[in-house]
């Protein structure tokens, strides 16, 4: 599982020495990125360190205080550099290091983020533009379901977006989408 918590994650080591505002990479190679940076919130410091997979597309995202203990750890599914959709547990804790909140992203649906991106480019594989091939997958809720919302533009140049249940996997709608600035 990938939102799974190790001893070591408790704890940043003081050995990361970061000025405020500025990012230090821990780790690069083909297969993962880590990155530490601090940041002053209120008067307080607090550490962000992020480890991307890059194989598996996966941001895992630990959030520590001033004191270096962790606060919340996060995980997203990245099918690209503009999409990030919450997966798996987050989690919150106290300074004691006690967990205080759990919130499960995967309550309320069978079909995973990646089998619904799965869907989604499928059924736009043929109207979607070679122009502008992003896509962007969210959660969300239609007429009391769970449902992924899978946005693409067509060849027409248009933003659509399909309606997809959270459980069986089907399109339910498919919505023309209109920006307004």
């Amino acid at each position: 599982m990938v939102d799974t918590i190790s001893q070591q994650d408790l704890h940043l080591a003081t050995t990361y020495n970061v000025e405020v505002g500025n990012s230090v990479t821990i780790c690069c190679s083909d297969r993962c990125f880590e990155e530490i940076m601090q940041l002053g919130v209120n008067g307080t410091n607090i550490y962000f360190r992020t480890v991307t997979d890059k194989e598996n597309r996966i941001i895992s995202q630990y959030i520590y205080d001033n004191n270096r203990k962790l606060l919340s750890c996060l995980f997203y599914f990245v099918p690209n550099e503009f999409n990030w959709v919450r997966i798996g547990r987050e989690y919150k804790f106290n300074s004691k290091g006690d967990i205080i909140k759990i919130i499960n992203h995967e309550d309320g649906y069978s079909i995973c983020c990646e089998q619904a991106m799965y869907i989604g480019d499928r059924y736009s594989k043929l109207k979607a533009s070679k122009e502008y091939p992003r896509r962007i997958l969210n959660r969300g809720k239609w007429q009391g379901k769970n449902i992924w919302e899978y946005h693409y533009i067509n060849r027409k140049k248009q933003n659509k977006m399909l309606v997809i249940d959270g459980n069986s996997g089907k399109i339910l709608k498919k919505l023309d989408v209109i920006i307004t600035y």
